[in-house]
């Protein structure tokens, strides 16, 4: 087989020329033949038309389909347009507000306050003497008032702190006497107090009844004799006036027995 150029006088090149004006003839039909598949057409096409024409007459074609039917598109090719989503709007809610009017104010026009009085130029009580005749006067008059004889007793004063230390009141069971010491004095109600207290120690040396007293008191939770001499002393002075208590507050039926006690009565 000669694969290489083509001699003009081999006979395959001397049937060329046939078969090419042959093979352009088919290829026009084909190319014109094409225009009339489109509705549109140009006037170029028409006037090859009217060349070609009586030439592809000529030419037995198979009978095809009609060429003017317009076929779908394949659903894989159907263009989808992207739906954009419809803009929502927020439409702003309207809020009333409703501004009320302020109060009626009342203007009051307040007088200002009188000026203060002027202090008082009223002397101020003068603080209990706590030694001399006016003193002892006072503490004797405290004593007279329990009805008790403390002079028969022995009982005496002393407007002084005790040697061993600066207690209100002590009494010395050892000589009989009471020390009232100068804080005592800081008021009337205290003085009351610590007199009678300290005289009803006296009241109970004279009576000598100690075992006594420990069995009144033991009820209270004054289980021994120092305390409960504390807590008969209160006692009894809250029997003879005393205003107050220091070592408790002695509840009634404790002063029911302290009275029988006073009046002798020990059964």
């Amino acid at each position: 087989m000669n694969l290489g150029k083509y001699l003009s006088g081999s006979a395959p090149w001397r049937g060329w020329p046939r078969q090419a004006s042959a093979m352009s003839l088919a290829v026009a039909v084909g190319v014109f033949g094409l225009a009339g598949v489109h509705r549109t057409e140009g006037r170029a096409e028409a006037a090859t038309r009217d060349v070609v024409a009586p030439a592809l007459a000529a030419l037995e074609w198979p009978v095809g389909p009609d060429p003017a039917v317009d076929l779908p598109i394949p659903p894989k090719l159907l263009p989808t347009p992207e739906v954009e989503p419809a803009p929502t709007t927020t439409v702003p809610v309207e809020t009333t507000t409703t501004t009320a009017p302020p109060p009626e104010t009342t203007t009051t026009t307040v007088p200002p306050p009188p000026p203060a009085p002027p202090p008082s130029t009223a002397p101020t009580r003068p603080p209990i003497p706590s030694s001399g005749p006016e003193a002892r006067a006072r503490v004797e008059a405290i004593a007279d008032s329990t009805g008790w004889d403390w002079r028969a007793a022995g009982v005496r004063f002393n407007l002084s702190f005790h040697p061993t230390g600066r207690n209100w009141g002590v009494y010395e069971r050892d000589t009989g006497i009471i020390w009232i010491g100068p804080t005592a004095f800081a008021d009337a109600n205290r003085l009351r107090y610590v007199v009678l207290h300290e005289l009803a120690h006296g009241w109970q040396y004279r009576q000598n009844r100690f075992a006594d007293f420990i069995t009144d008191y033991a009820r209270w939770g004054f289980k021994t004799i120092g305390p409960a001499l504390e807590a008969s002393a209160d006692c009894v002075a809250a029997l003879w006036g005393a205003t107050r208590g220091h070592y408790w507050t002695c509840p009634a039926d404790a002063r029911a027995l302290a009275a029988r006690r006073l009046r002798g009565d020990w059964s």
